[in-house]
């Protein structure tokens, strides 16, 4: 399973990982990671919304 760091303002860590494609698009888990809990989303993702994402940095692919 691919994940992505989420560049965002706060301190908190973000995570998007890729569950499964489908024909137009993705469904997503995407994490939100604080000192004591963790908001934990699954979302539908259109592959042109991920595409802009990856395109303008706001998420890149963590390394293996």
């Amino acid at each position: 399973m691919k994940q992505f760091a989420i560049r965002g303002t706060s301190q908190a860590p973000s995570v998007l990982e890729l569950i499964n494609e489908i024909e137009n698009g993705y469904f997503v888990r995407i994490v939100h990671s604080h000192e004591d809990w963790e908001d934990v989303r699954e979302e539908f993702m259109t592959k042109e919304l991920f595409d802009t994402c990856v395109r303008t940095g706001y998420i890149a692919e963590l390394s293996a």
